[in-house]
């Protein structure tokens, strides 16, 4: 059997990370699972779709109904009881030790249909220090039929003692064209608007079709990426004005240090393009959509300026994790670009 067929009877989606799924699929033909996962790489590139397939194969594995595999979503698994997702809540700055030991109560719960006892730990690079630890302690006294999934796009903030007793799973960026054709082939959209969202995507399928399907989240990344272009354009006051403009838009967000974090990551991208121009490469523009104003600003940025703005962004980034006010990191930012 191939590699590719073997994938397919296994019901995974194949955009890219072939790797990754023929590996998966080999444990699970060999019957030859870890008890932990670690599913590591970029935000929206797919691991969490991935997760959820592994998850499904693993509920009808003994059973052998992979015909049924495609009506089997998240929220069904999860009624199943054998299937546990954990997730940072709204507004937190870390998943609580309440929250892992919770999920380990349930996992050391004999299973509803003699099947695998699964749990996934959506970002669990913000596990607290405390809950590391007691995840660490049911991986050193492994179960049967129990399987942890940790998500993370941050490996090195995962407890080192789990990684050791983890199989770790890297994820990589997608080929732009690859998410292109899925775009066309997949979701019949028009070639010119797929060529948009794969670049905007950076190599990220999950992050091209969320642009696709929620018209609000693209329309505020693009919001993100003008406010900084206007920002880049502007005096020190002006700049101070619009900062404070986009807080007071945002006050209602229950977390908005997280939303500024998110902002930093789309300004990283736009000073990324300016370091692809001034290197004469216009065809790997990110953001294509908005090439005509990279350009008017370009000479004011050189390749030593967009340098040090990278670096300034590295340390908000830090300074928010500390607890920084958001307001003032912004305000520090845009005086200093």
């Amino acid at each position: 059997m191939s590699k590719f067929k073997a994938a397919m009877e296994f019901s995974w989606p194949l955009i890219g990370n072939e790797a990754a799924v023929n590996f998966l699929t080999q444990s699970l033909m060999n019957r030859r699972l870890a008890q932990t996962y670690i599913f590591a790489g970029p935000e929206n590139i797919g691991k969490n779709t991935i997760a959820d397939c592994f998850a499904k194969n693993l509920l009808l594995l003994d059973e052998n109904k992979r015909e049924n595999l495609a009506d089997l979503d998240e929220s069904k698994m999860i009624l199943s009881g054998d299937f546990h997702v954990v997730t940072r809540d709204l507004g937190r700055k870390n998943i609580s030790i309440e929250q892992i030991r919770d999920l380990i109560k349930m996992l050391e719960m004999s299973s509803f249909a003699n099947s695998y006892k699964i749990g996934i730990i959506k970002e669990a690079e913000t596990i607290s220090e405390q809950g590391m630890n007691a995840l660490l302690k049911i991986l050193e006294e492994p179960r049967s039929k129990v399987v942890i999934i940790l998500i993370t796009a941050n490996l090195e903030a995962i407890l080192p003692t789990i990684v050791s007793r983890s199989q770790v799973i890297n994820f990589y960026p997608v080929k732009t064209e690859l998410i292109h054709d899925h775009l066309v082939n997949d979701y019949k959209v028009n070639p010119a608007v797929a060529k948009n969202l794969s670049r905007l995507a950076l190599g990220r399928p999950a992050l091209a079709v969320k642009f696709l399907e929620d018209k609000d989240f693209y329309q505020d990344y693009l919001d993100s990426v003008n406010l900084f272009l206007e920002i880049l354009s502007n005096s020190i006051p002006a700049r101070i004005k619009l900062i404070s403009k986009f807080i007071t838009s945002h006050k209602g967000e229950s977390d908005l240090t997280a939303t500024v974090g998110g902002l930093l990551n789309v300004w990283e991208a736009v000073i990324r393009d300016l370091l692809l121009l001034s290197s004469g490469n216009q065809n790997l523009l990110q953001h294509e959509l908005v090439k005509e104003s990279l350009l008017k600003i370009q000479a004011n940025y050189s390749t030593s300026t967009c340098l040090r703005i990278l670096q300034l962004f590295k340390m908000s980034c830090s300074y928010l994790s500390a607890n920084v006010n958001y307001k003032n990191v912004l305000e520090n930012i845009v005086i200093n670009i």
